[in-house]
């Protein structure tokens, strides 16, 4: 198989999990287009990891093991969401998934409607995935960041 053979299927292969990831969230209405181009989405998810890096005031949420972790980070998570009084209109969405990570473009108020769901599905509860919801520019987010030994919760812009 050739170089332009293996591209495509790859592609193809991305289209479908892709495709899989909206029917999976077929209780939400996404915004058109949801994806980015498979470059754009990795160099988003690149700036969004270094942004985040160079941010200094986090809150580090402890726990004996990472279960707890969950347990509190969600419950901190669902906290800041009930005091949150007006929310921006679209942010991204960090999906982990096995072969990459998809930022799909999502309405906030929805995130926030269905935030347990999303737990779930962006796999933050089984302590696999980050919760990452952050604005095209920047200008707000919501995240819960996982380390070795604790996670880190910080928000800004709402």
């Amino acid at each position: 198989m050739n170089k332009n053979q293996k591209i495509k299927i790859e592609t193809l292969k991305r289209k479908s999990r892709r495709k899989h990831l909206i029917n999976e969230l077929s209780y939400m209405t996404l915004p058109e287009p949801p994806f980015l181009e498979v470059e754009e989405n990795q160099f988003f998810c690149q700036k969004v990891f270094t942004f985040l890096q160079s941010r200094e005031h986090k809150s580090q949420i402890h726990g004996d093991n990472y279960l707890e972790h969950i347990e509190k980070s969600t419950q901190m998570l669902n906290e800041m969401v009930g005091r949150i009084k007006e929310t921006p209109k679209q942010g991204r969405l960090l999906f982990f998934r096995d072969h990459e990570i998809e930022a799909l473009l999502v309405n906030v108020d929805e995130v926030f409607h269905h935030l347990n769901q999303l737990l779930e599905q962006t796999k933050f509860l089984s302590g696999y995935g980050d919760f990452i919801l952050i604005a095209e520019d920047f200008h707000f987010g919501l995240c819960i960041e996982r380390t070795e030994y604790f996670y880190e919760f910080s928000f800004w812009g709402m």
